[in-house]
């Protein structure tokens, strides 16, 4: 039964790390849907980092650092992608 439950267990860690990314993803991705708005709101800019802050040193108190790291690595590759590769014009083809 000892097996099970560390079966259990592994498969609860990675379930754990798989949300955590996809969560920090969905982070990433929102933060910057509400920064680049054609409307600056800055309230709801404030609320935003504010939660993310509060959010974050929450999941530093109370994570483990393979989950932390994981969910920072999603909200960087998503800050990248949207942020730096989507936005980026392409070159117009010479003709």
């Amino acid at each position: 039964m000892s097996a099970f439950y560390d079966a259990v267990g592994i498969v609860g860690l990675l379930v754990q790390i798989l949300g955590l990314l996809l969560f920090g993803v969905t982070t990433g991705w929102f933060t910057l849907y509400v920064i680049n708005q054609p409307e600056k709101n800055w309230q709801l800019l404030g609320i935003v980092y504010s939660v993310f802050l509060i959010f974050s040193a929450f999941m530093v108190k109370y994570l483990t650092p393979g989950a932390f790291g994981t969910f920072l690595a999603g909200a960087a590759g998503a800050l990248i992608y949207w942020g730096l590769i989507k936005t980026r014009k392409k070159p117009e083809k010479k003709k």
